[in-house]
């Protein structure tokens, strides 16, 4: 408030200084007596200790707004975050909310707004994540300019005021234009609101689509649709860019509206006061011109604050309505007195169903997106069940019975409906897909704890994880990155089960923990742990290893969503006839294993079980020491000013290097524009022309040329800007595909060493900054220079003693400037690495809510991620003080050119017209303000174009998977024909540093055959199906099918020509059929086979499955059987010659897994290779291949290598596997 009256009242003493000079300059021509110049100079510094007033209270006004802008946003990205973890899956999927005004999970009285927003889109992670990295900024950045929302006004008015003093009645035509701005200025900014929120949605869009296509790299790139998904990504892109267009376009003519607006006002106010007959001195013209000028900023600058404050309203509207979603509310009962550790009472539970809308993966060739198919949500309902503290309860049933559903009801995931359920006890879940944090194995399993040793041991013995942390460089302190990206499936699924066992709650629910391990491992763990250390416990476990049945002190039986039967093992024996044919169609497929021989031991070699405390420390300390080679890689940090090489390519991007001349020829005209308009005036008021002409002709010339200039500074002004915004969008637009398309096509190693949330930010907050804040940075920084050198070379041209003065200041300015500019730099690109560690640690933890929630661990993973929000803010504090750091240094400066240029006009009052003094005193009174604007724009283009760096260097220098050489093979559109491979002494390790995974591995199968490749978890089976796919490059030997060396073709070529059923199946958001073919290649009777042929429809289109039906983000409205049943279906569909599967059907039913393999013998052409940990699979293959510590152990036919006598009969013997039932398998006689 102070600021803006002291601005307002200066030109006062402005008015006061040129009445001065006029009068000197006047008596000294007519020979009268000249006022003292003691009077000019007290004029002079009341005016620079105006300015001194001024600049306090505005250096004041910025830090506190600053500060409140960091620490909202702290509290923000806190809040979303913590909010983030309570989110119910209804909000997530954007339901329908009930009616009933007593909603769970909604506050009271906040029912209205919230069905308003019924039906949104929901809240995907990649919404999520936006809001706390691009929302949350929008809000930090428009909070210095709140108050600019009624200081500008009021600046205004207290301007209009003086002008109408200075001028009279003839400066209400130019007030009458303010006015009219000011309501041009109001429809426009309504119109930014609605431009905004159409962008918001379009970035939602494709920050869902960026997030769910990293989440799945892995099955993008074995699938080979990187170009697909790019394209995908343009599409979204385009309409993102042409509505930010629109809007940069509209904001620029606001802007350039606001700039020239005050020269138009004070052209038509001046042309009134002449043409009423009144005569242009100095004095009133010239304090009324610093009038007019002083008005330019607030109005320049309001539109710009009005911009921020619009985008921040939209940010907290959306931020609001994140705020005000659905909750989770657990409705359990808790009696620790309990007899029973849980019992359901009639109880009825129900996944969330997502509201009918346009999927968000629309296919490539569709006009129009999809539309779902109506369908119910599961449920599973009429519960009664009670299980008491020591129990352990088997849960069976089909694929999308609802084990894993009964299972995430009691883990709190599912809404119940009706009923009543009681906890007893504690609580802890395994779930059927591992939730692992991007930190060492053991702070996965001690999951914030306190770490007992001895637990701890105990624990890891019971999960047979000592021989892999004996192969693990840190052993159990070895980062396992984002997701366990670098250790197997089997792996990851212990690490779940050690978590759940060392947490040492009193109900332990695991969802199949056993399907992802050998049949050895599984008998360790259930012998070991679920019925060793988890003896007293109350577990409940979900399974189809029926063979572990005859264990558990009570089955429950799921079909269809309800219980089909309930009692102990022997009673379901002899009541339930469908019990007693399950048994007996599954009892030569899973009979329970038998234990280890002395001689499976022998050759297992590999068993600890007598492995105590003191051997295990020996173990540590005797790991053979190796390289350590730190996982997650560090953030690339550039330590200088952002390089050249930066701004040519963002110039090249923008469309060619010439672009950065024509938006200078742009500049200047607009520039010179300006100081003609000023100089013009003062010609005008010296009265130059009226020597030579007379009366009205003259005065009409002088009106037509101020006029003129007026709108040609119009005119140019808008389009340098509307150049800059244009050509900037495009850079973004073009800087950002190539970054996009890098990322796609890098190695996987990559994403094996950087956060995805690192990648995240890079593709959200710094393609904002791109998008939004650097052109406008870049606008006004240039607009500030220009300024800046105009008004200079007007006052050197009068006041050329003014360079003895401007040389030693501006070599400090530039000093002080490029001090702050070194250090500004390195803050903000430490805010920005600080930045993605929050990202990465907030997508995290949400992609794990599910298991956070079910342990009760809101509390500390909020704890955690906000003390990396506050390191962050403690960084981010810092800019914002370097910012007023400097303000007040430049604006010292500033003051003291004033104060000079001030004596300078007062010393020269004889010799100088007291126009040009006018002139160049209220030009210099705003160029005080423009000088600190202009290196604050400086560093901020500076901090803005390291958005800019980010993103070119992922565009430029990331490693890209192997290319292609000049002797490349060219391989025929039908290829592969036979299905030949062969492995010749393939060696493999995953990075530099890294031990062999594959040591001389020589396979050679044959075109038509099918491969059962078996071994130990983590003995290198997965690795050779990464070799075959390129995912991993080898370091030795060759790989070739059908005779041609693989890497002598592109990646996309091989893995085109492959189909694989991975072990994470992957689904993305849509339906059934844009997930089967996303590329519109097959037709619906193709897609209805696969579904059909894979087992997930029964050809009635009675089933719960069908094209139509919708896929929720990652097909978590499927199980996890669904899920793998349905990327058998995909790959059916892709009808390669060779066929991969790894561990594709290890959470489906036994009963199922054999359906499956039926299936897959109906393609006898084919060359199908599979990794298994169930023997029954694969014993009715051709030949099975021992994987042994990277190694070829044993390779021929499973009957032969039974009565080998090897490792592979050791295996059938822990698998409960005779000969007898190879034959069968076989279909070999007995006597054979």
């Amino acid at each position: 408030l102070v600021a803006t009256i002291v601005q307002a009242i200066t030109p006062l003493l402005l008015k006061y200084i040129i009445a001065f000079a006029a009068e000197s300059y006047d008596a000294r021509h007519s020979g009268r007596k000249s006022p003292a110049v003691s009077y000019g100079i007290g004029l002079v510094i009341a005016v620079t200790a105006l300015q001194i007033i001024m600049t306090l209270s505005s250096s004041h006004f910025l830090y506190q707004g600053l500060t409140i802008g960091g620490e909202a946003h702290a509290v923000l990205m806190s809040q979303i975050f913590a909010k983030s973890l309570k989110l119910s899956d209804r909000a997530k999927v954007g339901g329908a909310f009930p009616s009933s005004p007593s909603t769970v999970g909604v506050k009271g009285g906040q029912e209205e707004i919230v069905s308003q927003k019924d039906g949104n889109e929901g809240w995907s992670n990649g919404r999520i994540i936006n809001l706390l990295s691009t929302d949350t900024s929008r809000i930090d950045q428009a909070s210095s300019f709140f108050h600019l929302l009624w200081s500008a006004p009021l600046s205004i008015i207290i301007t209009i005021v003086l002008l109408i003093v200075n001028l009279g009645y003839s400066a209400l035509p130019g007030l009458g234009v303010l006015f009219l701005s000011m309501i041009l200025l109001g429809k426009a900014a309504h119109s930014l609101l609605g431009r905004r929120t159409t962008i918001n949605k379009l970035t939602d869009s494709r920050l869902s689509l960026t997030s769910e296509m990293l989440q799945s790299i892995r099955f993008i790139k074995l699938f080979a649709w990187e170009s697909s998904f790019l394209r995908r990504i343009e599409n979204i892109r385009k309409d993102e860019i042409e509505s930010v267009q629109v809007l940069q376009a509209t904001r620029d003519a606001i802007q350039s509206i606001g700039v020239v607006f005050p020269v138009f006002a004070s052209m038509l106010s001046f042309i009134a006061y002449a043409l009423t007959r009144h005569q242009l001195s100095p004095a009133p013209v010239f304090a009324s011109l610093a009038l007019f000028n002083q008005i330019r900023f607030p109005l320049s600058i309001f539109p710009v604050a009005l911009g921020q404050v619009i985008d921040a309203h939209a940010s907290v509207k959306r931020i609001q309505e994140f705020l005000l979603s659905e909750e989770a509310t657990e409705e359990f009962d808790h009696d620790y007195d309990n007899k029973h550790a849980i019992k359901i009472e009639n109880a009825t539970f129900r996944w969330e169903q997502a509201r009918q809308q346009q999927t968000g993966v629309p296919s490539e060739k569709a006009e129009t997106p999809e539309t779902p198919a109506t369908q119910d949500a599961f449920q599973i309902s009429d519960l009664n069940l009670a299980i008491d503290r020591s129990e352990l309860v088997g849960l069976i049933g089909t694929v999308s019975s609802g084990k894993s559903s009964l299972l995430a009801a009691l883990a709190g995931d599912m809404r119940k409906t009706t009923g009543r359920v009681t906890f007893g006890a504690s609580r802890a879940f395994c779930p059927q897909e591992a939730w692992i944090r991007n930190t060492s194995v053991r702070e996965n399993i001690t999951f914030g704890k306190s770490f007992d040793r001895e637990w701890y041991n105990k624990v890891i013995q019971a999960c047979a994880l000592h021989p892999d942390f004996e192969m693990l460089p840190e052993g159990d302190m070895t980062e396992i990155g984002e997701r366990g990206i670098t250790v197997s499936g089997g792996q990851k699924q212990r690490i779940s089960i050690a978590r759940a066992i060392y947490f040492d709650a009193d109900i332990i629910l695991m969802d199949d923990p056993l399907s992802a391990v050998d049949a050895d491992v599984g008998r360790k763990i259930m012998d070991e742990a679920i019925c060793g250390l988890l003896a007293n416990k109350c577990r409940v476990l979900a399974t189809h290893s029926l063979h572990v049945l005859n264990r558990c002190d009570k089955i429950v039986w799921l079909e269809k969503g309800r219980i089909k039967a309930e009692g102990t093992y022997q009673q379901l024996m002899e009541k339930e006839n469908d019990f007693v044919q399950l048994m007996n169609l599954t009892s030569n497929i899973e009979d329970e294993p038998g234990k280890a021989t002395g001689s499976s031991a022998a050759a297992d070699g590999n068993d600890i079980s007598c492995c105590t405390t003191s051997d295990l420390d020996r173990m540590e300390s005797k790991r053979s020491p190796m390289v350590k080679v730190d996982l997650m890689q560090d953030e690339e940090r550039a330590i200088k000013a952002v390089a050249w090489d930066v701004y040519r390519g963002y110039l090249k991007a923008a469309g060619s290097l010439l672009v950065a001349p024509l938006v200078i020829f742009l500049l200047a005209l607009s520039q010179a524009a300006y100081i003609l308009t000023g100089l013009w005036l003062s010609w005008w008021t010296a009265g130059r022309f009226s020597l030579t002409m007379g009366g009205w002709l003259i005065l009409r010339l002088q009106i037509g040329i101020y006029a003129g200039l007026g709108v040609g500074q119009t005119l140019m002004l808008f389009a340098f800007s509307v150049s800059i915004s244009l050509f900037g969008t495009r850079a973004s637009r073009r800087m950002f595909r190539n970054a996009m398309s890098r990322v796609l096509r890098a190695p996987i190693s990559f994403f094996d060493t950087t956060p995805l949330g690192r990648i995240a930010n890079r593709f959200s907050k710094d393609v904002d900054v791109m998008d939004n804040k650097l052109t406008d940075s870049l606008t006004m920084y240039l607009m500030t220079i220009g300024t800046i050198i105009a008004t200079f070379a007007l006052i050197i041209g009068h006041f050329y003693l003014f360079v003895a003065a401007l040389v030693p200041l501006v070599i400090i300015y530039v000093c002080i400037a490029s001090y702050y500019r070194s250090s500004a730099r390195e803050v903000k690109r430490l805010a920005a690495l600080q930045r993605s560690v929050v990202i990465s640690r907030v997508s995290e933890a949400v992609y794990g809510t599910s298991t956070i929630r079910a342990y009760g661990m809101q509390d500390e993973i909020i704890g955690t991620v906000r003390q990396y929000i506050d390191d962050f803010d403690g960084v981010y504090f810092l800019t914002f003080v370097n910012q007023c750091w400097l303000g007040l240094r430049l604006d010292a400066i500033g003051l003291l050119m004033v104060f000079i240029i001030g004596i300078l006009i007062v010393t020269s009052r004889f010799s100088v017209h007291p126009s040009i003094g006018g002139l160049v005193l209220s030009y210099m009174l705003s160029i005080v303000n423009i000088c600190n604007y202009g290196v604050r724009q400086m560093a901020e283009v500076e901090n803005d174009m390291n958005s800019a760096e980010r993103l070119h260097y992922y565009g430029t220098a990331l490693e890209e998977e192997v290319q292609l050489d000049d002797k490349h093979t060219e391989i025929s559109p039908t290829w592969p024909q036979v299905g030949e491979i062969s492995f010749d002494q393939v060696e493999l390790r995953y990075r530099p540093g890294l031990p062999l995974v594959l040591k001389g591995l020589d396979i050679q199968v044959r075109g038509g055959e099918r491969l059962g490749i078996v071994g130990r978890t983590g003995s290198g089976k997965t690795t050779i199906l990464q070799a075959l796919f390129r995912m991993a490059e080898i370091s030795n030997g060759s790989i070739a099918i059908d005779g041609v060396d693989i890497r002598k073709i592109s990646v996309t070529d091989l893995r085109s020509r492959l189909a694989i059923i991975p072990q994470d199946p992957t689904l993305f958001k849509g339906t059934v059929r844009s997930n089967l073919d996303p590329f519109n290649k097959h037709s619906d009777l193709e897609l209805a086979s696969a579904l059909q042929r894979s087992g997930l429809a029964d050809g009635t289109g009675n089933c719960d499955v069908r094209l139509d039906t919708l896929v929720e983000e990652e097909g978590l409205n499927f199980s996890l059987g669904q899920r793998q049943l349905m990327a058998l279906a995909r790959a059916l569909v892709k009808d390669s010659k060779i066929i991969v599967c790894d561990e594709g059907t290890s959470s489906v039913d036994s009963a199922t897994d054999q359906r499956v393999q039926r299936t897959l013998e109906g393609a006898r052409d084919k060359t199908f290779l599979c990794v298994a940990h169930r023997l029954r699979t694969v014993i009715r293959y051709d030949r099975i291949c021992v994987i042994d510590n990277g190694h070829v152990a044993e390779l021929d036919s499973p009957l032969h290598l039974y009565d080998h006598g090897g490792i592979f009969k050791v295996m059938c013997d822990k698998s409960g596997i005779r000969r007898e039932d190879i034959l069968e398998e076989l279909q070999i006689p007995a006597a054979v």
